[in-house]
């Protein structure tokens, strides 16, 4: 993608792959439930609070002993997956005070995202004395399979944790001198998994995953569903997106932009942003779930690092 001079970009954009969710654990469950419907088991919400506290250690903020308590709480190591090798040093410069972030809408990655929203609601409390977590916190499910959202004004599909004048109120009194982490949350269809087909049968499916490794990951389409190739035109499409926000010099910079997606969108975002060729795309495997993909801003080059090391197939 091409990079202009003059833009404000966010110092970093990092890529999360939702935690383990009960397809992941068995596949048959995508007999019976919806693809968009299924939830992460009790070790993907792990993963998920695993996945805040390592976000957190990426960011510049007031009090990095809280930083390392909550990721002491959170942290584990996952015998069932290695970690991903990361090359990135926290500068420690200006605090990120604005963080937006984009989930798919599929029910695995918003509560991915509250996973991750609960340990930095956590630090804000504990730093900043406040909690934005007991009346107006994200929900990513509630009732007859929709989202909901606690705050009546905001449309569906956004969130902020800063909106409550009570809320402005009591960090105005209490932590005056505090970097409170202000963040943003936006659904963003574009970034949900790549579509398999509507209810799977197994046997049929394991059938047409042979016939993909025959044929090749990026161009095979799925009976009913999407090809590799078909996600990277949407995005595209995110991509350019991005690049307007950068653009608009009247909005608030954003410090940190995080996307919580899948591991097939998540390759296919790299291919596009780094001009990968499709046979580059081809040699890298999923990124383990609940893992942190780091690209961060080269002030001087005015473009984006891969700060991490993509596991390859074997």
């Amino acid at each position: 993608m091409e990079e202009h001079l003059g833009t404000h970009k966010p110092r970093l954009i990092i890529l999360v792959r939702h935690g383990e969710s009960a397809s992941n654990k068995d596949k048959s469950v995508n007999q019976h439930v919806p693809n968009h419907l299924i939830s992460l088991t009790d070790n993907g919400w792990r993963q998920a609070r695993r996945s805040g506290a390592e976000l957190l250690q990426l960011l510049n903020v007031d009090d990095p002993l809280i930083v390392e308590d909550l990721a002491q709480e959170h942290i584990f190591r996952d015998e069932n997956c290695k970690p991903l090798e990361q090359s990135y040093a926290q500068n420690n410069k200006n605090p990120d005070s604005n963080i937006v972030f984009y989930t798919s809408p599929y029910r695995r990655t918003r509560e991915t995202l509250r996973g991750m929203l609960d340990v930095l609601d956590e630090y804000n409390e504990r730093n900043c004395g406040v909690s934005a977590r007991q009346k107006n916190g994200y929900q990513p499910n509630g009732q007859k399979r929709l989202a909901h959202w606690q705050c009546p004004e905001f449309p569906h599909g956004y969130f902020e944790n800063t909106e409550s004048r009570e809320l402005a109120q009591t960090l105005q009194k209490t932590a005056r001198n505090k970097n409170y982490v202000h963040y943003r949350v936006k659904d963003e269809p574009r970034i949900r998994e790549q579509d398999f087909g509507n209810f799977q049968e197994l046997s049929s499916m394991r059938d047409v995953m042979n016939m993909r490794k025959n044929y090749g990951h990026f161009f095979f389409r799925f009976p009913q569903g999407e090809s590799a190739a078909d996600v990277y035109d949407r995005c595209a499409s995110f991509q350019e997106t991005l690049f307007r926000h950068f653009n608009q010099r009247d909005r608030k910079p954003r410090d940190v932009v995080v996307l919580v997606t899948h591991g097939i969108y998540l390759r296919v975002f790299l291919m596009k942003w780094f001009r990968w060729t499709y046979e580059e795309f081809e040699a890298f495997t999923n990124v383990p779930n609940g893992s942190l993909v780091v690209m961060e801003l080269d002030p001087e080059l005015d473009r984006y690092a891969l700060r991490t090391t993509m596991p390859r197939w074997r």
